[in-house]
């Protein structure tokens, strides 16, 4: 129950002046209304886990391949096009395409994707539903998603063949005819477009063949949306025998978003091409030393860095299944330089993988960020399919090498492998995911449980610091470090679900990583009420955070081309990105990661007008000596709300008369950013005076506030009394730490 409770009392006055970085504290006397107090304890503390808010990357909506990936080219090899036209996998040697059927029949790489869960004039109302739908059609074929990117000059003849590859793992390549105009060759559309900045340089690599006696000139240029404006380009001269690579160094003169990527030679003759790629100058020059360019687009890197994520889960999520083991990720396919790498079908998110983003970019990736990296292994289970235990040991020993190939030191095999990739030092891993989605409650995929014991037997043998995480709690029948914990739903059972994790504690439950979180129903593309539900959600994650050690939104990135999911984090094109708000309250969390929760109360007052529990808190130490401590505190209505903070126990009279308030917050519930407007809801930063140990924060509409204080010694105040009606009880909030 709340006790009277004597205090000095201050309101922040957050009038809304038109200059928000300096705001005015107001002094009130007793009589002054407040709808809802937050009470910290300084006193009352426990250690929470430093890693609570971290992200999570998976290859879907393109976040990768035309996103985060730095690659220009879609589908550089060409096994895009053999996977849609069935040739992959066919025992045919060549294949005459027409690329415009094909192009008709599967997706014209400048046409957007709709959302899969409207599909063929029937509406899902989740992921699951859609793939569990999509499982039970024995005649879906993933294939049938596949851009297709490439499109001849008039009157080449365009053919796919295996005759001569390139090398062992790149099987298939692009054999042109010239036809009777007076250049052919083949245009490529990158991803909606490429991006080309007037001024700068792009690195063109490709390798070549000439199966004629006479050497060809091949030109390879930037050009226009209908190939009449020319960019930049370059011409290989004499190009002649087996395959050779080819480099140029391409520079732009416009700025275009929508130009292509164009290779053309004069007649007669024919020429065999593989692994046309393109990539900004700076990313190969980052790359020096590697066998690969830089393989991070520097804007979408940036949005990631201003996260400061204390880990990073990869690759997946669903993309680490596959819709069938034969589409599952496998980590040493993706190994080696670029044109080695055969790339697979992401069949579960319907688009074709290059696999340039392979466990080497990711760590690379984590390392750059100075995340903790979470790496989640296939564990022979796919959503259609899966291996059983009997046969699953193969798969158990990929996973141990992949631990030696992170880890291992140089002169080991797979630590060797690493180290000619470019980076000879080891990295340091603590964390390993035995698959995703294979349970819930009440519900496990057959062979999930026999399959989690034998790899979680075999990597804690061999890596017995390892924290292996399961996908559900086992009971009694598995040993689990942290446990996997999904949830997507709508705005107010987000906000109820902040107190999911109360009463939970080591002594009585698994830790738990909530890895995939997110306001799907009812946020819009990306709404204001979706991310303040998920910043009161996180609140309680707070309050838990000795047991809920990591937690991740969900999904990271997306396409504005492929949103196959209503809330993505970061929304892209291949020029620009923006933060949908859940951006901004996940970085102003992260921001304020703390050391210690200390010991928050939230009580609503009912004679007020906001009656409801709609107030969320949490406070944490900012330092191990507590000497700075942050207040989220979440405004979870459509009306401003007056609430008391009352800071007690020993330490609170030293509340200096100055603060900082970062605040995010709109009068309307549905706005979201875009690109015309990135920063519509974005957080604001005042300097707030005029406060002691007790004080009011008015409080915005469906906002989140973020208060920064600083403990140091101050002159104590004159008290006032502030009481709260007798029979109100404490709310679900007052969580007392142990």
């Amino acid at each position: 129950m709340w006790a009277p409770v004597a205090v000095a009392l201050f309101i922040g006055a957050c009038s809304a002046a038109a200059d928000h970085s300096h705001i005015i504290a107001e002094t009130l006397t007793a009589e002054s209304h407040w709808n809802a107090s937050v009470t910290v304890d300084l006193q009352n503390r426990k250690a929470i886990s430093p890693l609570i808010f971290g992200i999570f990357f998976e290859e879907i909506g393109h976040a990768g391949e035309g996103g985060l990936y730095a690659e220009l080219v879609q589908d550089r090899s060409f096994d895009a096009l053999a996977a849609a036209a069935g040739f992959l996998d066919s025992p045919a040697t060549r294949l005459p395409l027409d690329l415009t059927t094909l192009a008709a029949r599967h997706h014209h790489a400048m046409l957007p994707l709709h959302t899969p869960w409207d599909s063929n004039g029937r509406s899902y109302s989740s992921k699951r539903e859609y793939l569990e739908e999509r499982r039970r059609n024995s005649s879906f074929d993933p294939r049938n998603d596949i851009i297709v990117a490439w499109q001849p000059l008039p009157g080449t003849t365009a053919v796919l063949t295996k005759e001569q590859p390139l090398n062992e793992h790149n099987l298939v390549s692009m054999e042109l005819t010239a036809g009777t105009g007076a250049r052919s060759g083949l245009l490529n559309f990158g991803y909606w477009g490429l991006y080309v900045q007037a001024g700068h340089n792009y690195t063109l690599s490709l390798y070549m063949r000439n199966p004629d006696d006479q050497p060809k000139n091949v030109t390879v240029s930037l050009v226009g949306q209908h190939s009449a404006t020319l960019y930049g380009t370059f011409t290989f001269v004499g190009v002649a025998g087996g395959w050779g690579k080819y480099s140029a160094e391409l520079v732009s003169t416009a700025t275009d978003a929508n130009a292509r990527l164009l290779l053309h030679f004069e007649s007669p003759g024919k020429l065999v091409v593989d692994s046309l790629s393109l990539f900004p100058s700076e990313n190969v020059a980052a790359g020096s030393g590697m066998l690969n360019p830089w393989p991070f687009r520097a804007d979408l890197l940036a949005a990631l860095k201003a996260l400061q994520p204390a880990f990073m889960r990869f690759p997946g999520g669903c993309y680490v299944e596959g819709d069938w083991m034969r589409n599952a990720f496998r980590w040493k396919a993706a190994l080696g330089p670029n044109e080695q790498r055969p790339g697979h079908m992401n069949g579960v998110w319907g688009y074709w993988s290059t696999d340039g983003l392979g466990l080497y970019e990711y760590m690379l990736l984590a390392e750059h960020l100075g995340s903790e990296p979470i790496w989640v292994i296939n564990s022979g289970v796919a959503h259609g399919d899966s291996v059983s235990g009997a046969d699953v040991w193969p798969m158990v020993e990929e996973a141990l090498e992949s631990l030696e190939f992170i880890s291992g030191p140089p002169d080991s095999q797979w630590g060797g492998v690493r180290a000619a990739m470019g980076h000879p030092d080891p990295w340091t891993i603590n964390y390993m995911a035995i698959g995703n989605e294979e349970c819930g409650t009440g519900w496990i995929k057959p062979s999930y449980l026999t399959n989690y014991l034998l790899f979680f037997g075999a990597i804690r043998a061999r890596y017995p610091h390892m924290r292996l995480i399961s996908n559900c709690d086992l009971g009694p029948d598995a040993p689990i470090d942290l446990m996997d914990w999904h949830m997507y739903t709508n705005p107010t059972d987000m906000f109820k679900r902040r107190n999911d994790f109360n009463g939970k504690t080591p002594q009585n439950s698994h830790y738990i990583f909530a890895s995939e979180y997110a306001v799907t129903d009812g946020g819009g593309w990306g709404n204001v009420v979706g991310a303040v539900a998920e910043a009161a959600f996180m609140t309680g994650m707070e309050r838990n955070g000795d047991i809920l050690t990591l937690a991740a939104y969900a999904p990271l990135f997306v396409h504005w081309n492929n949103r196959p999911w209503p809330t993505n984090m970061i929304v892209f094109d291949n020029s620009k990105w923006f933060g949908i708000p859940s951006y901004y309250v996940q970085q102003m969390f992260s921001q304020a990661r703390g050391t210690h929760y200390l010991d928050t109360n939230v009580l609503t007052d009912p004679s007020s007008q906001v009656h409801e529990e709609k107030v969320a808190a949490s406070a944490t130490c900012a330092s191990a000596a507590c000497d700075r401590i942050d207040i989220k505190i979440v405004n979870f209505s459509s009306m401003q709300q007056r609430v008391a903070v009352v800071l007690t126990g020993e330490g609170s009279e030293s509340v200096p008369g100055k603060g900082e308030l970062v605040f995010l917050s709109s009068d309307h519930p549905e706005d979201e950013n875009s690109f015309d407007t990135p920063t519509k809801v974005a957080p604001t930063s005042s300097t707030l005076e005029g406060l002691s140990s007790k004080f009011v924060l008015r409080t915005k509409p469906w906002s989140v506030n973020l208060l920064r204080l600083r403990l140091v010694p101050a002159a104590s105040s004159t008290a006032i009394t502030l009481q709260a009606t007798a029979s109100v009880g404490s709310s679900k909030d007052d969580v007392s730490a142990s």
